[in-house]
């Protein structure tokens, strides 16, 4: 099972959600659980593991990544990314 890495801070500073994402053909499912679970799709598709890797400072094993952002776990795969914050709400943004 492979380690969590820390990101480097300073590549992510002021990175948003939306930064995961990039204009193109296809179709996203986002899905947010928190105290209620809320679903919508949206017109675009994720950015690559390494380009993603690349924004958060840290190097993907096997075309994943697993690391830690300012408290919020981050897991990818291709078509895949899930976010988990401090507060225990998550976010899924997949291939729809």
């Amino acid at each position: 099972m492979p380690c969590i890495q820390p990101a480097n801070p300073d590549r992510v500073r002021e990175m948003k959600e939306e930064s995961f994402i990039k204009e193109g053909k296809g179709k996203l499912r986002v899905t947010i659980e928190g105290s209620e679970t809320l679903e919508t799709t949206m017109s675009g598709r994720l950015k690559s593991v390494e380009e993603i890797a690349e924004m958060l400072g840290v190097e993907p094993k096997d075309g994943r990544i697993e690391a830690v952002v300012n408290g919020v776990k981050v897991r990818m795969e291709k078509g895949k990314l899930e976010l988990e914050f401090e507060s225990g709400d998550r976010m899924k943004i997949e291939k729809a």
